[in-house]
């Protein structure tokens, strides 16, 4: 071997050493200490902070990013704000403290190192130390600080307890009273040495000393007991609760009794039976009301009905055979329309009793709504533009096939567009447009009408609340047409609202949630569906405007 490798064994030799001997001061400092090569965004590290990493004693690399996974998400930013201000050379020495460790039993420590900067003023190499600050013993001074608060804490729960406005004892295992606030003493009148050291049987305070009381239950049990007693010599009601004071054992220690007095609202309570009988009595009475009223109703269509039926059935064999003159055929066109009056009339009073009972019902079917209110707008157009207004329908909707009822939707279209034209002067516009926005069909009925004055605005939804104007009586209806649509739109789970100035116009928007039926849904189905086409149904509908 020559020189240069024996001086080379040398020379590891010794290195060896150091490395030996400042592992062995790491360790026995129970610090970290770590690099970081900041070129290739490498951190090397050794001592307690692998305890952190991996279970390996000798040192390692990690990604310096890896870094963030073991400090505290509440001390990352001002962690490395601080690193950045150090490394933009902005404060003189990096040294900050956090939690670190594996969450979420973070630990505080001291972080501070140094780094080297090349001719440009870059970093390129980082090194420093890591050290736990928690780890440090009480001293004499801090242990008097604590037995201090301990003191200071007791009094102020004393206070407290003292304080407190329901009676409390606390009882021993055998039941007998260890301490007591001044609120029980009022409650049994009597002082603190007449109870200390006493059960309730002995002092004669029981309502019914055969009975287990909550304390025992609570003693028994090991657990939280409430009960409720009169108490006769006080006149009173209350309720019991006594909580087990468990030791490490789980066995009972003491056990403590609170008692609140509920006289008051053992009073209120027995008021509140009382109402509430009496308000079943009195909803009762209102069930057999609202069946007797819907019973009416139906008696009264039925008797009314068929009278009716029978003018027109008759006014229809006038116009067959005796309608040899004006006279005669403009008579029976106002006898027409006027039955027809009188059967929507009660047609929307049977039905906007019926939805108010709760005995109408939707038959949900899955259709096209676009198309099936295309329908009925097309089945209506001739009886308005006969009155000079001008009808547009538009859909930006092509087809959409949902569950609802159709012919409650036919009597909300109709009601709407015979509203619209009842007060759409001659040379007027009504518009009929669908759009979808989001999971819901807007419906737009519009028109360029009279419009509704802002003071009347607010009731125009109520069962007949009629806008009061000299142009509304001569187009005189029940009032009822607009209760009936928003009960209708409200039953498919939907909203109607609208706007409306005077002398401009009105617009109503129905909003109708996009559902589907669970049945099966094909084209046959769909283009089956029975078309709208009754005559006698517009008549009645439209009978304001029917000309």
């Amino acid at each position: 071997m020559g020189v240069d490798d024996y001086t080379k064994d040398i020379f590891l030799n010794e290195r060896d050493k150091v490395e030996i001997f400042l592992e062995l001061a790491i360790q026995g400092s129970n610090d970290g200490i770590w690099t970081w090569d900041i070129t290739d965004n490498k951190i090397y590290y050794a001592g307690t902070l692998r305890s952190y990493y991996d279970a390996d004693s000798s040192p390692a690399h990690i990604p310096y990013d890896f870094l963030a996974e073991f400090i505290c998400p509440l001390d990352i930013d001002a962690f490395y704000n601080y690193l950045k201000k150090y490394l933009e050379k902005e404060i003189p020495h990096f040294k900050v403290e956090c939690r670190f460790g594996n969450s979420p039993e973070y630990e505080p420590v001291l972080v501070q190192g140094k780094a080297m900067w090349n001719e440009k003023g870059e970093p390129l190499l980082m090194a420093g130390s890591y050290t736990l600050i928690a780890d440090f013993k009480k001293t004499a001074n801090e242990h008097n600080n604590v037995k201090n608060r301990l003191k200071e804490t007791s009094a102020l729960l004393n206070v407290i307890f003292d304080n407190i406005p329901d009676p409390i004892c606390i009882k021993d295992i055998e039941d007998k009273i260890q301490q007591c606030n001044s609120a029980a003493l009022s409650f049994w009148g009597k002082s603190r040495g007449e109870i200390i050291g006493k059960t309730c049987e002995e002092l004669e305070i029981c309502s019914d000393p055969c009975k287990e009381s909550a304390t025992r239950k609570a003693l028994k049990y090991k657990k939280p007991i409430k009960i409720q007693k009169y108490i006769y010599l006080q006149s009173k009601w209350v309720d019991i609760m006594a909580y087990p004071v468990l030791d490490e054992n789980n066995n009972v220690k003491s056990v403590i009794e609170h008692i609140k007095d509920i006289t008051e609202l053992k009073r209120v309570e027995m008021i509140l039976q009382k109402n509430i009988k009496s308000q079943k009595e009195l909803i009762k009475d209102a069930e057999k009301y609202d069946k007797i009223k819907t019973e009416f109703f139906a008696d009264i269509s039925h008797e009314i009905k068929t009278p009716l039926n029978v003018i027109l059935s008759s006014l229809q064999l006038l116009e067959i055979y005796y309608t040899s003159t004006d006279a005669v055929a403009k008579y029976i066109k106002v006898m027409k329309r006027n039955c027809y009056r009188l059967l929507r009339l009660l047609n929307n009073l049977i039905d906007i009793t019926k939805i108010e009972s709760g005995y109408y019902k939707l038959h949900l079917q899955n259709n096209d709504i676009v198309d099936i209110i295309k329908q009925i707008t097309s089945s209506v157009s001739q009886y308005i533009e006969n009155k000079a207004i001008r009808f547009e329908f538009q859909s930006k909707v092509d087809k959409k096939i949902m569950a609802f009822d159709t012919e409650k939707i036919d009597r909300i279209m109709l009601n709407l567009l015979s509203n619209a034209a009842k007060f759409t002067p001659r040379g007027g516009k009504i518009m009929v447009n669908i759009e979808q926005k989001g999971n819901s069909i807007i419906v737009f009925v519009e028109d360029t009408g009279i419009g509704i004055p802002l003071e009347k605005q607010k009731v125009i939804f109520e069962r007949f609340g009629q806008v009061d104007s000299e142009e509304t009586r001569e187009n005189e209806g029940s009032g009822i047409e607009l209760s009936l649509v928003k009960s209708l739109v409200e039953m498919h789970g939907g909203t109607i609202g609208f706007s409306s100035m005077e002398n401009k116009g009105s617009k109503f928007i129905i909003e109708l949630p996009i559902k589907v039926a669970d049945e099966e849904i094909n084209e046959s189905s769909i283009n089956d569906t029975k078309k709208i086409k009754n005559i006698e149904t517009l008549n009645i509908e439209l009978s304001d405007i029917y000309s």
